[in-house]
């Protein structure tokens, strides 16, 4: 990839439209959102089921009991069919003669899933072939006061099977579980096909609002966007322009003034000024100029707070008099940068935020389920509570999901959670035709237009994995030379050219990032000081989770282990029969052909096996959180070599065995606070045998007069013979510090190493500790722990529903999980050590009322 460099005195102010809404004249815009009265069902009968729009088919049959839960027991196999039918939504709305003297009439769909053909009252308005494009078709002159809507949804299947006998190709989407495998001629959510950790669901439906705009003289045509140079390196002045587009639906020449205000995040006027200006097209662009001085930046989190602007662009007439338009917008001031340059170890890859190096702190996220259009508000807040408690600072859209729906990069925006975007491409070669190239810049141009406009919104990327599966994957083998040529051919027309051309009219000033990985492959060491890279030696490799220490890249976008979701999930789609690795419906919800058999093996590495199966799904949990805590840590103690670790997965699309730290249900794993613990601002990282010790500062202030404490712990409660430890340390801002060399052998003798423990903590001036670390000599498997440390629970409930649990142990607990029976909700921490004598107070958040009779359920090593 070629290096963009944009330097560190330009400034781009990126707007998101919130709403533009009419006030009181009946000549002005108004909308309609056409949600309610919808049914649908086969061609000839579309009237025969009450539907819910936005939704899909699969979610509505559910819901009237037509289809079974997908994700209950094997119930995969029996949904399958809805997604081989056509289906046709039909509404009939009511508009007044008001609302018919609009001037202009648009009808707006934001999504289709996937291949339909629209009429309204008879005549076909549009027809549509891709899930990720929205569509906004004139409808004036075709309205009346009662009106039919229909639109007709054919089978993605069906659609595409006509592509592939044409093609002759059987592509290698290995994780589409259909035959043929169809997946990649169609321009749908890939992972709707199946995955190695999700089912197969063909959804069909309406799965984005629909809307009238009903438009008076003047509408604005495009959301406002706002462009910014900065002037000097001190960023203390900015010159913006707002870039504002209106329709003019008469032939008439208007003349009026563009008024732009702008709020600073604290409520005061930065900028308020007007321009008249005399509308005379159809369309017309206009732009408002202006210096912003000292501008608070948008900061990703953990470096500040992310400061968001408040845009208002409100029209008036030639007098000065409201029209009564007016559009709001939210902005972020901010420099994003994908640094790719030769350096000792050979190129680098690292994110430079404004001006400032950035170690990104994150996972890969997943489309949240099957059925899109069911995700809530509550789901929404979740979420983003998972994200910010985890102490991320970017998350990974991954190419095989969705472009997520607006409020998904707003909350991102607002958090400073920086988005790495991958277009919707992944794991296969795909076409190169014509049609095909035709319907991706539709899809490219509408989504980057869409998602510009947020600052968190950091650099795109291609695709997932295609070009390393183009080198690594055996394809050259399995296809013909005329075969896989069109492979390198179609992917170079679509990665290489048709993408980045887009990009460079649509957004030329984000990072672009051909595919991931970019360069490096884990199976090949000498490639991994050369740039980013999906590491998968742990795992697939069977390597030891220590190998992480010694295998970083310049950026991992990519490793993982997987795990089961906790008891309590797993009840939720079997039933108790069902508890056994080989049992129909584990194997049904295993989506990985090697997938138990290598957690199996992890387990067997670290801890001490068992044929029990809750105790096997425990450890299943308890390994996978070591695992990728120690290879998180690891490369941010590597940094600046490694500027990156997003481990995979952050969450699950249906109920499954997988590599989430939170599962569908929305449980926390062992994953999500092991996460949380290795991400901290502040964090210690002992070298493996624990005589040298990393202290990693994320945080852009620099701490001195630091105390690092090194205490030998008994896990009986006794005390050593070994004597506390300290030394003196200082560490800089934003950098990974070298502390003392530890007297490890004096402190932790052979003969106690695997009865003790030894406690690192950092402490301020004032004895605080800022980071802490428990160092352990051996695996859990080969440690002496206590059988009967004595714990005890105390329990009280809070005027806010809430459980506060005190925990107290005469012995050391590793790991120790708690679960409240028979309800589901969020613990404070959970999966913890809990040292002799020490005294914990956790919080527990249920989803619900709790259950009257508290009964605390716990597992330990």
């Amino acid at each position: 990839m070629k290096l963009r460099n944009f330097g560190l005195f330009t400034l781009f102010l990126y707007m998101t439209l919130l709403s533009v809404h009419s006030l009181e004249a009946t000549d002005l815009p108004d909308t309609v959102y056409l949600h309610d009265g919808w049914t649908f069902g086969p061609p000839a009968k579309p009237a025969r089921f009450p539907a819910t729009v936005p939704g899909v088919v699969q979610q509505d049959f559910i819901r009237l009991g037509v289809l079974p839960d997908p994700g209950w027991g094997t119930n995969e196999d029996s949904v399958q069919w809805a997604g081989d039918h056509d289906w046709t939504y039909r509404l009939v709305f009511k508009l007044t003669d008001e609302q018919l003297k609009s001037r202009n009439s648009i009808l707006e769909f934001q999504g289709l899933d996937t291949y339909a053909e629209v009429k309204l009252n008879g005549r076909e308005i549009l027809r549509s072939e891709n899930m990720f494009v929205g569509h906004r078709v004139p409808v004036q002159g075709l309205l009346q006061k009662e009106n039919e809507l229909l639109v007709a949804f054919t089978s993605p299947l069906k659609a595409a099977l006509l592509a592939y006998e044409k093609s002759g190709v059987d592509y290698p989407a290995d994780n589409d579980h259909g035959h043929p495998r169809l997946s990649i001629y169609t321009r749908k959510a890939p992972y709707h096909y199946g995955w190695d950790w999700g089912e197969r669901l063909i959804t069909i439906g309406i799965w984005r609002p629909v809307l009238l705009h009903l438009q008076g003289d003047l509408a604005f045509e495009e959301q406002p966007e706002i462009t910014c140079r900065l002037n000097a390196p001190a960023c203390d002045k900015a010159k913006a322009a707002v870039n504002v587009t209106l329709r003019n639906n008469t032939s008439r020449t208007k003349k009026i003034q563009i008024g732009c205000t702008l709020f600073a995040p604290d409520g005061h006027i930065v900028h308020q000024s007007r321009k008249p200006v005399a509308c005379r097209g159809v369309v017309s662009d206009y732009s408002i100029a202006f210096d912003v001085h000292r501008p608070e930046l948008w900061m990703p989190a953990g470096w500040g707070k992310p400061n968001l602007y408040r845009a208002e662009v409100v029209l008036y007439d030639e007098k000065g008099k409201p029209l009564g338009l007016k559009a709001e917008a939210t902005a972020g001031f901010r420099t994003v940068e994908l640094v790719r340059e030769p350096d000792a170890y050979g190129r680098s890859f690292y994110f430079r935020v404004n001006g400032k190096p950035l170690f990104a702190k994150g996972a890969n996220y997943i489309p949240g389920t099957l059925l899109l259009p069911a995700r809530d508000e509550a789901y929404r807040r979740r979420l983003f509570d998972d994200i910010k408690d985890q102490g991320m600072n970017m998350l990974r859209v991954w190419g095989g999901g969705v472009y997520e729906d607006d409020w998904f990069y707003n909350r991102a925006d607002s958090l400073g959670i920086l988005i790495w975007q991958d277009f919707m491409f992944a794991c296969t070669a795909y076409p190169g035709d014509t049609a095909f190239l035709d319907n991706v810049e539709q899809e490219v141009r509408y989504n980057v237009r869409r998602l510009r406009r947020h600052p968190s919104v950091a650099v795109w990327c291609g695709n997932n994995e295609i070009r390393e599966g183009l080198k690594y994957w055996g394809w050259q083998k399995k296809y013909s030379p005329e075969v896989y040529s069109r492979f390198l051919t179609d992917y170079d027309k679509l990665f290489a050219r048709l993408i980045p051309s887009l990009l460079k009219e649509e957004d030329p000033n984000r990072s672009y990032i051909q595919s991931s990985p970019d360069t490096a492959n884990w199976g090949r060491p000498q490639t991994l000081g050369l740039g980013e890279s999906h590491y998968w030696g742990v795992w697939y490799g069977r390597e030891p989770f220590e190998i992480l220490r010694e295998r970083t890249s310049r950026f991992i976008s990519e490793f993982g282990v997987q795990s089961f979701p906790a008891l309590s999930s797993i009840r939720r789609f079997s039933t108790p029969a069902d508890e056994a690795l080989d049992s129909p419906v584990m194997k049904a919800h295993q989506k990985s052909s090697i997938g138990n058999e290598v957690i199996a093996e992890y387990i067997a590495r670290y801890y001490t096996p068992t044929s029990d199966f809750a105790r096997f799904v425990y450890l299943s949990q308890v390994m996978q959180g070591a695992g990728i805590r120690l290879g998180i840590e690891a490369q941010r103690a590597a940094a600046p070599f490694c500027m990156g670790s997003l481990y995979w997965q952050f969450n699950d699309a249906w109920p499954a065995v997988s590599w989430s730290a939170i599962d569908y249900y929305g449980q926390r794993k062992a994953l999500h606070y092991e996460a949380r613990r290795a991400f901290r601002p502040v964090i210690l990282v002992p070298a493996a045998d624990g005589a040298g010790i990393r202290i990693v500062n994320d945080r852009l202030v620099s701490m001195k007069d630091l105390t690092l404490s090194v205490t030998p712990v008994r896990f009986d409660g006794s005390k050593p013979q070994q004597k506390e430890w300290q030394c003196a340390v200082s560490v800089r801002a934003n950098s990974v510090s070298d502390a003392c060399s530890i007297p490890l052998e004096k402190l932790l003798p052979e003969a106690e190493k695997t009865r003790m423990l030894l406690l690192y903590q950092l402490k301020d001036r004032k004895g605080t500790v800022l980071a802490d670390y428990l160092y352990y000599a051996r695996p859990p498997k080969d440690l002496a722990l206590p059988q009967d440390p004595g714990l005890t629970f105390t329990t009280q409930s809070t005027e806010r529903g809430e459980l506060k649990v005190k925990v107290k142990a005469g012995q050391l607990v590793r790991s120790l999980y708690l679960e409240v029976s028979e309800c589901f909700g969020r613990w404070s921490d959970n999966y913890f050590d809990l040292l002799p004598g020490e005294e914990r107070i956790l919080l527990f958040t249920p989803d619900e009322q709790l259950p009257q009779q508290i009964r605390l359920l716990h597992q330990h090593l």
